[in-house]
């Protein structure tokens, strides 16, 4: 009786906890875009300072949420080798899409990182201004324009995220990527930096809302690999082939590694 009780006060906070966390998030972009961002319009635009600030904040704002999300109970997080993240310059920053929060947790610890972000998000009420504040890339531009405009942002050094899959993981099944990171890639031809990312219980999945919380607090985990070069992954880059193979690298490279934390996982 006891156990049962306190099962239901700690799903009911942690509910709560949740609705507070994302009113929170939407209300924090809209402060940002709103009391904050309108100021950098006074910075020269050549040197890129605007958006250089404008994602620093973007990462402080995304580490207090995952913080806040830690503390109030919701989720819990261990990261490996984050370091290869807070000093990445001019890399394809490429990360499995299980969760919603995905690019939120790590951002957070990206203080410049660039992305492409989907088009409807620039005319969000809450995060519009955010975006377009920090130059992010949209994803609605013809594909031309698109690889074009995230190998000029690899090659003023700018680590560039992209989630290869397109959208968020189907729970229960492999990886499935989309050609698009393989053209970014090979068009900069700049180091890879792969990131596993897994969440115990899945929640936030694409099928589930925020309000659809697991029973107990949820575990994620973030592990940056080992840099690699499109030339470990594929012989000839120089084919009409090249980024079919590379795509199909890329996928057996992350559901490779997501089977074996799998594996490591069940063993501890």
């Amino acid at each position: 009786m006891f156990n049962c009780i306190q099962h239901n006060l700690n799903y009911s906070w942690r509910l709560l906890m949740t609705a507070l966390a994302f009113s929170l998030f939407s209300i924090g972009g809209l402060c940002l875009s709103v009391f904050i961002f309108p100021w950098l319009n006074i910075l020269p635009t050549h040197n890129g300072l605007r958006k250089k600030i404008a994602r620093r904040c973007i990462q402080r704002t995304f580490k207090i949420f995952v913080n806040f999300m830690c503390v109030s109970g919701i989720m819990s997080l261990t990261v490996k080798g984050i370091d290869s993240l807070k000093n990445a310059k001019g890399v394809l920053v490429l990360a499995n899409h299980p969760t919603l929060i995905d690019v939120v947790v790590i951002i957070s610890y990206m203080p410049f990182a660039n992305c492409v972000v989907k088009s409807k998000l620039w005319d969000n009420f809450f995060l519009g201004g955010v975006v377009r504040a920090a130059g992010y890339i949209r994803n609605d531009d013809s594909s031309e324009m698109l690889i074009n405009d995230c190998k000029n942002s690899l090659h003023k050094d700018e680590p560039l995220v992209i989630f290869p899959e397109g959208t968020r993981s189907v729970k229960g099944q492999e990886l499935r990527f989309l050609r698009g990171a393989a053209h970014i890639a090979l068009a900069s031809q700049v180091p890879i930096v792969p990131v596993i990312l897994h969440c115990d219980p899945p929640t936030l999945s694409k099928a589930e809302r925020w309000y659809h919380i697991p029973s107990h607090r949820f575990h994620f985990s973030l592990e940056v690999k080992s840099v690699v070069t499109i030339s470990t992954l594929v012989r000839d880059t120089t084919t009409s082939l090249a980024s079919r193979r590379l795509t199909e690298a890329l996928t057996h490279y992350f559901n490779y590694a997501l089977a074996e934390e799998k594996v490591q996982n069940e063993y501890t």
